[in-house]
């Protein structure tokens, strides 16, 4: 594959993996320069043959992230095949595309092949206990990340899977097995080093106890339960039971204080500096898994849990931000806490990524796990299957509110459409920084989250989202910057998908494995922490550790837009 043509500082970012035929097709224009395009400049679409299929104006977005933006839509353009994008100013043809590829499934043909199954069998191969996965780039066994990972794979089970041949379905629900059998592992050593029964631990090396780990472990265990009725019924029953023993201990003792001197890291959650997490409160965060296991067991077969899975939804919408108190304009998304005396007052919103790593140092045990970015799942589902229960009016009402007040204007506030960080109290929202561990699975988790919203409201608008936030992951994005070294040509930003192994120009993998989707694009280099400014919150770093809590939560999105997906 040749490289764009490139003159004057101008690029284009297009997919590397290529667009779904029936989605929205845009392709972004890049330059340092704010007047390098006239308002005249155009575009113009070629297929294979050199033919034009399609030709518009650019659109000017203006300044962002330190650069100048213009966009190409071509999303009109239904038949398959592969095309060229050239950039127009006058006679002169400023810049042209990669490849430009449209397709029928195109991005779920691409991915699932990889990661549904060679990257899964790879991983499991390298892991180093032999059950899970290999996490990352180390040799790490996170249980938030196999949380996770088995949660995606349930999306596709669910979602798609059942199309297509049975031992693939087969193969997929096994996954589930070895993904809660370290699960497993963790809970049974958590009651062995006499931490309690229904604990888990966060890693096979360590003894930290993290809330979020135990209320994933009830809701994922509970989950797989389910869907492995049939499969294994031993299983199935072993599952339910543990997700039981983990919900009801974390009702008794949580949330969970970590114990001894915790640096809060605050500047990942928009706290003051140097101030401290409150003793005895749920993160928002917590309170979305907990209300999500209490109906994930509900669904399993154990009804007295409903009661619980309500009281905690009530818990969680007490904490949204009303509109006469909108953050620089957005509300409908979460305060953190319910009361922040420990921060003198100065009350702040949950932000989309809090993860923080798995090594035992001061401020990583109270934010492990921390991968799930607003994920309102469960008051979808409760809406959707309980909608005569009394609080299903109130449970539609908070999801819109997020929706509209907050999803949809926060995502919209950047031409690439991406689910930002959050709202920081002083500077408004904050897209890039301070990420320890990346952000493309928060962007697939959007994803997700934004095609269910969709499907509940019947708006297309969230597909629209939806696609963006894949297509980032996929290719769409800022560039990364290569070349500028001696034999290696001028300096220039290429689009590049995160899925390694997957599109035409692939980036970022420790590991070398196909399929694996690393971390992504920063303000700070990866497994760093600093405060973040709006004069440096630009994605600046290129974070390429792959991780699994990335890969498949981008698998379970492509499963959903497919599922979703109109006739």
């Amino acid at each position: 594959m040749t490289s764009p043509t490139l003159t004057a500082e101008v690029w284009v970012m297009s997919s590397q993996i290529g667009y779904d035929q029936s989605d929205n097709k845009v392709a972004m224009v890049r330059s340092d320069q704010p007047d390098r395009l006239s308002t005249e400049a155009t575009f113009t679409l070629h297929d294979d043959s050199s033919d034009l299929a399609h030709q518009g104006q650019l659109v000017a977005h203006g300044e962002r992230w330190a650069a100048h933006w213009w966009e190409a839509d071509f999303s009109s353009v239904l038949t398959p095949g592969r095309y060229t994008l050239h950039i127009h100013d006058g006679d002169e043809v400023i810049a042209e595309s990669n490849p430009i590829d449209i397709g029928e499934q195109l991005l779920w043909e691409a991915s699932y092949p990889v990661i549904g199954s060679d990257y899964l069998k790879t991983r499991s191969q390298q892991a180093r206990t032999g059950v899970g996965w290999r996490d990352c780039g180390s040799d790490l066994q996170e249980f938030s990340s196999h949380a996770v990972c088995v949660d995606g794979i349930a999306d596709v089970i669910k979602l798609i899977a059942h199309k297509g041949p049975e031992d693939q379905l087969v193969f997929l629900q096994d996954q589930l097995i070895r993904g809660c059998d370290y699960m497993a592992r963790l809970q049974d050593k958590a009651e062995v080093e006499g931490l309690g029964r229904g604990v888990v631990i966060h890693e096979d090396r360590d003894r930290d106890v993290v809330t979020g780990n135990i209320a994933k472990a009830a809701a994922v265990f509970a989950r797989v339960s389910r869907l492995i009725q049939t499969h294994n019924p031993e299983k199935s029953a072993e599952y339910l039971e543990r997700a039981k023993l983990a919900f009801d201990w974390l009702e008794d003792h949580g949330p969970v204080d970590p114990v001894g001197e915790q640096d809060f890291f605050a500047a990942v959650h928009g706290a003051p500096k140097g101030s401290a997490p409150p003793d005895g409160q749920w993160m928002t965060r917590d309170l979305v898994t907990m209300t999500r296991a209490a109906f994930e067991l509900c669904r399993a077969g154990e009804a007295d849990y409903q009661d619980r899975a309500v009281a905690y939804a009530d818990l969680l919408m007490q904490r949204q931000v009303p509109e006469d108190e909108a953050e620089h304009g957005y509300f409908g998304h979460f305060y953190t806490y319910d009361h922040f005396d420990s921060f003198d007052g100065i009350r702040f919103t949950e932000k989309a990524n809090i993860h923080c790593g798995a090594w035992s140092k001061e401020g990583r045990l109270y934010n492990k796990g921390g991968h799930y970015p607003h994920y309102l799942l469960p008051l979808i589902d409760m809406t959707r299957e309980w909608p005569d229960h009394p609080d299903a009016e109130r449970w539609k009402q908070t999801l819109h509110r997020f929706a509209h007040g907050y999803l949809l204007p926060a995502c919209r506030s950047s031409p690439f459409l991406i689910l930002p960080a959050g709202v920081d109290r002083e500077h408004s929202l904050v897209h890039f920084g301070s990420w320890y561990h990346g952000h493309n699975n928060i962007y697939a988790f959007t994803a997700s989250l934004a095609l269910e919203l969709g499907e509940l409201f019947d708006d297309p608008q969230f597909r629209e989202i939806a696609v963006a936030n894949v297509q980032w992951i996929a290719g769409l994005n800022v560039g990364k910057l290569e070349g500028g070294g001696e034999g290696e040509g001028p300096a220039a930003y290429l689009p590049v998908s995160m899925v390694y192994g997957v599109g035409q120009r692939s980036r970022g993998s420790w590991t070398k494995i196909p399929g694996s989707v690393c971390n992504g694009f920063s303000a700070s280099r990866q497994f760093k922490i600093k405060p973040i400014t709006p004069a440096t919150d630009l994605p600046i770093h290129f974070d390429d550790e792959a991780y699994i809590a990335h890969s498949l939560p981008y698998l379970a999105a492509l499963a959903r837009l497919e599922a979703y997906r109109s006739e």
